[in-house]
């Protein structure tokens, strides 16, 4: 006890110090995305609101809200007289939550005992629900002394994570599992891990992954299938969520391609704006490739001629998916863990993934032993491995339909997340019940 009550003071402390450094640091690493603006100030804990009382979802970043927003939806239409805010880090994820009907969109503060004394000063939320595995100390000591709810949902925990956690048992009992009053796991592996790092058992449950209850944009796919029809466009390798420096490796690899395949196009969607950046200067010194972006493109793509589309919008995923044939998930070929396979199998498109995909690891595993997904274990395989499939048949369009397969048959876990969430509201702070799994 006094050990963790040592550690959490000198935290405390240092966190203090380094929220003014923690917001400018947000600044530069983002300064190619949207910009924070005058909200920055927000991630320092001034709010522009005054709420008491509220109930307070957070996510991350895009990705997370994406997942989140069904059941942000639904838990707003059951609970009109509620004040809802949502709170995200990156500016890519605001403009995905501000879309959100009957929320308020709040950046998330630092875990400076500043920022969040400032925050809960203003919005005194009731209960916090936090998507994932957002497990900060000063933000969940914060939470107990003010009796706020703590549920964690869609939560997931890797096992090089569990074990980390393990070397510091002691500390990670008092400061973080202690504070949770619920936790929501993905699946029962992640369920086993929250109980070795002591969460009562009777507090976790076992529902799947939000991620496979998606409701993408139809319309925008469907659109992109009549411009990629119209435009003539055959064969379109699609390159989604790319991270910086990854984008060069694809493009090297899509020239590689090529010369089996001349008339293969390429959609390269970085995850951050500074990626388009990336990819043109690598361009640059290729100029043999032609490419073009899409904010620089007709709505329609009529004058699209070129070999390589970059998307450099947001919000367009979906249109984007709808121009491809197969889609490389990024954040794979470098150390990011990958990102969300279940949104191309949503749409029957096969996927190619790196060796890191550890962020979706189930999700992956399960497109793999089916044949909806293929492994590329070192990025000087890929294009090799795009000119095995192409030159297979119908591999993709099997692939495609498994991929389908795998997205449909996990679906359901809204509907048991939601309910869980409504036990939650009923129960007060520090109360658990009982364990689920499924």
């Amino acid at each position: 006890m006094f050990k963790a009550k040592a550690v959490l003071f000198f935290y405390q402390l240092i966190t203090f110090l380094a929220g003014p450094l923690g917001m400018l640091f947000l600044m530069y690493k983002k300064r190619r995305d949207p910009p924070y603006g005058r909200r920055k100030w927000e991630l320092l804990g001034f709010c522009p609101v005054n709420y008491r009382g509220c109930i307070w979802f957070h996510t991350v970043s895009v990705g997370e809200v994406i997942a989140a927003r069904p059941v942000i939806e639904a838990f707003v239409k059951r609970h009109r007289k509620l004040t809802v805010i949502v709170t995200t880090t990156t500016t890519t994820g605001a403009a995905a939550a501000q879309r959100i009907p009957g929320v308020t969109h709040l950046y998330a503060p630092l875990d400076s005992p500043s920022a969040l004394y400032r925050f809960f000063n203003a919005v005194k939320p009731r209960h916090l629900f936090i998507m994932e595995t957002e497990l900060w100390p000063n933000l969940l000591n914060k939470c107990q002394k003010h009796r706020t709810h703590v549920t964690i949902f869609n939560a997931r925990m890797p096992e090089s994570t569990c074990k980390a956690y393990e070397k510091h048992l002691d500390l990670v009992k008092e400061l973080i599992a202690s504070k949770l009053n619920m936790v929501i796991c993905q699946s029962p592996a992640d369920a086993e891990r929250f109980e070795r790092i002591g969460v009562p058992r009777e507090r976790i449950f076992a529902v799947n992954s939000l991620k496979y209850d998606l409701k993408p944009d139809e319309q925008k796919f469907i659109k992109a299938r009549a411009v990629k029809r119209l435009s003539g466009l055959k064969l379109v390798l699609g390159a989604i969520s790319t991270h910086d420096g990854e984008e060069a490796l694809v493009l090297a690899q899509y020239h590689e391609m090529i010369k089996a395949y001349p008339g293969l196009r390429l959609v390269l969607v970085p995850r951050h704006m500074s990626g388009a950046d990336l990819a043109e200067a690598w361009l640059k010194e290729h100029p043999q490739l032609k490419a073009q972006r899409r904010t620089q493109s007709a709505p329609d793509l009529k004058d699209f001629n070129s070999q390589i589309l970059i998307g450099d919008t947001i919000g367009e995923i979906e249109f984007y998916l709808g121009l491809c044939d197969v889609v490389f998930m990024g954040g794979s070929f470098i150390d990011i863990g990958g990102h969300n396979p279940l949104e191309p199998a949503y749409f029957s498109l096969p996927i190619i993934t790196g060796p890191y995909y550890y962020n979706f690891k189930e999700q992956f595993e399960r497109l793999i032993d089916v044949h909806g997904a293929f492994l590329c274990p070192e990025s000087s395989r890929f294009a090799p491995l795009m000119v095995r499939l192409l030159s297979e048949g119908d591999t993709l369009s099997k692939a495609g339909l498994a991929a389908l397969e795998v997205q449909q048959a996990g679906r359901g876990a809204v509907d048991k997340t939601l309910e869980l969430i409504e036990k939650s509201l009923l129960r007060p702070a520090g109360e658990s019940g009982q364990h689920h799994a499924d």
